[in-house]
This record gives C-alpha cells, structure tokens and sequence, in this order.
C-alpha cells in the first residue's frame, strides 16, 4: 500500500474530526455571543421581559443547533459521495446512469444542506431607539430562494476544489512512488502539509458564512478561479519560457524583459491607486494580487518539477519519430541481405575475421533496429550487443602496440530485464577516449550481478582527442546516460565517475529487483 492509499484510508477519519470540531466549536462560540449580548443589555439595565420579549421567536435548539449541525452533515455526506464515488467513476470515465445519479444524489445533498440551515437559522442584532441606544433584540432570518441556489452551487465548487488539491496530492504520490525522485517527494508533501494546514486553521478560525455569502460572494469566487487558472497559463506557456530562455550573462538580452518588468509594476501601482480612491483596497488584494500570486506560483512550481521531465519525454519521442523514419526509409531486409552475402563472399574467400565481423555488425544492426526501442530487454541481448561492439573493435586495434583489453562479464543463471543501451556508451566512451597507437592503452571492462543489484565497472587509460577530432562527438553522451538513468531508475540506481589526467573509472550499481 503506498502512500496515496495509506492517506485515503484516513483521509474520511480526519474530515470528519474537522467537521465535528468545527460544529462544536461554531454551536460554544454563538452561544457565548449570545450570553455577552445578553449580559451587556442587562447592564444598562433593561428589563428582563423587554430583553426575552424580543427574543420570543428564537429557539437555541431549532434556530441554531439543529440547523448548524443537519447542515454540516449532508455537506459531508455530499463530500463524501462526490470523493469516493462519482469522481472515480468519472476519472474512469464510467458515464453510465450510476454515474449520473450519483451527481444527482452530490446536488440534492447539498442544496438539502443549503436549504436546512437557510431555512431554520434564526440571527439576533441589537433594536436601537432614535438616540442609538439599544432597547431590545431582533431577531431575522437570511432566507432568499435565490441564496439556497448560490450558496449550494458555491458549496459544489468547494467540494471540487477539495479533489482538485487532493487529486495534485495523489498524482505527485503516485510520482513518487514510481520514479523515486525527491524533488517529487517534496512537492508531495509540500502540499500535503498545505493542505492539512489549511483545514486545520479553518476549523480553528474560519466560518462558513465568510466563504459563502450569496450571489455577490459566488461572483467574486468564480472571478479569482478564472483569473488564477487564466494566469496560471499564461505563465507556465508564455512568461516563465520567456525568461527561461534569456541568457542573463548579455547585458542587451536583459533590456526587454526588464522594461516588461517595468511598466507591468507601474500599470498595478497605477491601479492600486485608482482602486484605493474608488472601492476598498481588500477587494484589490482579492481580485488581483491573490490571483496573480497563486496563478504564477503555481505555474512556477509546475514548471521546476515536471516540465525537465516534459522535455526528456520530448526528446526521447523525437529520438523514436527519428529511428521510425529511419526504418521506413532503409528495408531492413534488404540490409540484412546484403549482409548475409557479404558474409557469404568473405567466407568464400577464407576470409574469415572479415567474414566475422560481417556477421557481428549485422546483429549489432539487428538488435537496433528491433530491441533497442522497447522499454526492457534481457540483459543477455544487452551483453551480446557489448560483446559484438568488443570484438568490431578489437579488429581494427592491434593489441601487440601497448594496447590491452580486458572483459570480465559473469555468466547468467536466470533472465535479468533491463532498459536497453544502458551499457554500451560507457563501453564506446572507453575505447573513444581510451586508446592511442602512440602511447600505452588499456581498457578493463568488469560485469557482476547478485540476486538485487547489477554491478559493471569499466576502467581505462585516457588520451584526450583533439578539438578537431571529428569522432569527438559520437556516439551517445553521457548526460544522456546520465538522465535516463534517474527518470528509469530513480533511487535505484548509483553512478560514479572518477576521472585523472591519465586513467578515467566509471562504476554503475543497478537495482535489478
């Protein structure tokens, strides 16, 4: 069970800790208002009957008890039909009549909700006489059809952003487990903590009643929803690529972003002052810089922990879109052909190391063209490939001049699956940069496993190239290596590279379980 599914099993268990002690604490803190509004009417002092005759309507059980609680429970039940059954089934994308009428069943239960407690809440203010003096209570009700309405569907638009925070919260998890990365890791728990937080200060100090209040609160809602998203779009795949792509170290690349920089801080002084002549400035902080900050920040986070992966993911699409056309353009089958009569010849003319490396070469192309685009392949078609390139290479070096190479590969007992091509570059990278026919040169190449974890080791002398060296630049890089490495095997993997002026050490331990 991983963490994702840990969490759901409690998830339930600590909503409902938050409702009962939000309920408990709302139901202690209006009745202690009720006490202090009475207490401060009998210091007046008024009559007792001129104090209770106003409150003669007002039932503390039926006008605020039952409501506040019947209310609280259908919002819950309709939270939790909406979490645990019609959204899996619309991320499933089951839209099937059960689908439908569970929607239905999340819509009653929260315009039940709405309804209940518009409808049997009861509020008390202070009667006041033509000199302001208090004389009495009065007591109202907030009931509109048209606030049973909003306020239901801004509650819905609550429960939504509940499993949006809490879908973000499954899927960096889900990450996590499969990747292993810790940056994802911290996201995870990043807005688990933000989350959690945020319930547990809400339940301490927030009220309903100032999330919620009417048509002109649910207009407002849905304006910082639409910015925020709007914002957070524009910045993920204009703003943020933008300044990604400068080169700060020109002075002449910095001008433009710093002037849009610029004149975007003047144009919100400018509104800011406008908005403060005209309209109260916490509206401003609402209606733009909380949008503005979450929508940007949000985009910002997005890009640091997805979007390296977004464009490795890229890459390797591209790299496939490539050996795609690549097969398209040369048949295979008549490459294999000509090969196979190449061989043919050369073993006609006794020319039998030829003849080998014609036969190695072809299954070198052949584990190409079929084995290296799957996701794994049998660490023994892996150790063919190595030993094939070996031997190609061993045919154009001539051992005799100081040259030793030296392969030490252990024997399988069982089938071991790996990513393909994980081996080789180091391998090429040795023989690229580790042999000279001028100087000594050697190349000790070492392939163990155990039940858990695969260990190779390659060692070799170093002669770097020459900047024109055109064969400088071949072949797979390392880094490339390198970031396939931590997207396929995320935790699960070390890599060592030590690297002197006359001998370079590589040491890749795998975790193959």
């Amino acid at each position: 069970m991983n963490s994702h599914e840990k969490f759901r099993t409690y998830e339930v268990f600590f909503i409902l800790f938050a409702v009962i002690f939000y309920v408990v604490r709302r139901l202690f803190g209006i009745a202690h208002d009720f006490d202090v509004d009475i207490e401060y009417l009998e210091r007046i002092p008024l009559p007792n009957h001129v104090i209770w005759s106003g409150l003669a309507s007002y039932d503390q059980y039926l006008n605020n008890i039952f409501p506040t609680i019947a209310a609280a429970v259908l919002f819950t039940a309709a939270w939790f039909v909406f979490h645990y059954f019609f959204f899996p089934a619309i991320k499933q994308k089951n839209y099937d009549i059960s689908t439908v009428l569970w929607m239905v069943f999340v819509v009653v239960l929260v315009l039940a909700s709405c309804f209940i407690y518009k409808e049997y809440k009861l509020f008390w203010r202070f009667r006041y006489d033509v000199h302001g003096n208090p004389i009495g209570f009065k007591v109202f009700s907030l009931f509109r059809k048209l606030y049973v309405l909003t306020d239901a569907f801004a509650s819905i638009i609550i429960i939504a952003l509940y499993e949006v925070v809490a879908q973000l919260y499954y899927y960096t998890a889900d990450l996590f487990e499969k990747e292993r990365q810790p940056k994802q890791q911290f996201l995870n728990n990043l807005i688990l903590f933000l989350a959690l937080a945020s319930i547990a200060l809400f339940t301490l100090f927030g009220e309903v009643a100032n999330l919620i209040v009417g048509l002109t609160g649910l207009v407002i809602g849905l304006t910082q929803i639409l910015l925020i998203a709007g914002l957070h779009h524009l910045s993920f795949k204009i703003v943020i690529p933008y300044f990604a792509q400068i080169n700060y170290s020109k002075k002449n690349e910095i001008v433009i972003p710093m002037l849009w920089l610029f004149v975007y801080g003047l144009f919100n002084i400018i509104l800011y002052l406008l908005w403060y002549r005209i309209a109260n400035t916490g509206f401003y902080f609402g209606l733009v810089i909380l949008p503005h900050l979450l929508g940007f920040f949000s985009a910002l986070v997005r890009w640091l922990f997805f979007q390296e992966k977004k464009q490795l993911q890229t890459q390797v699409f591209q790299k496939s879109a490539e050996l795609v056309t690549l097969r398209s353009q040369i048949n295979p089958h008549f490459l294999f052909n000509a090969l196979n009569t190449l061989y043919a010849v050369a073993l006609k003319e006794n020319a039998e190391k030829t003849s080998n490396g014609i036969q190695k070469l072809g299954d070198m192309m052949r584990f190409m063209l079929h084995e290296n685009h799957q996701e794994r392949i049998p660490l023994s078609k892996e150790i063919e490939y190595l030993e094939n390139f070996i031997e190609i290479q061993r045919m154009r070096l001539d051992e005799s001049h100081d040259i030793e190479i030296k392969v030490n590969i252990q024997q399988l007992d069982y089938e071991i699956y790996i990513a393909p091509m994980l081996l080789n570059p180091f391998v090429e990278n040795a023989f690229k940069h580790g042999i000279s026919f001028r100087k000594p040169s050697w190349i000790y190449i070492t392939l163990t496993f155990d039940a858990q974890k695969l260990y190779f080791k390659v060692h070799n002398s170093l002669h770097p190239k020459n900047e024109n060296d055109t064969e400088k630049q071949s072949g797979i890089g390392l880094e490339n290596v390198q970031k396939r490495l931590e997207l396929i095997y995320p935790q699960r993997h070390t890599l060592e590279i030590q690297q002197s002026e006359q001998d370079y050490f590589v040491s890749l331990t795998l975790g193959i379980f």
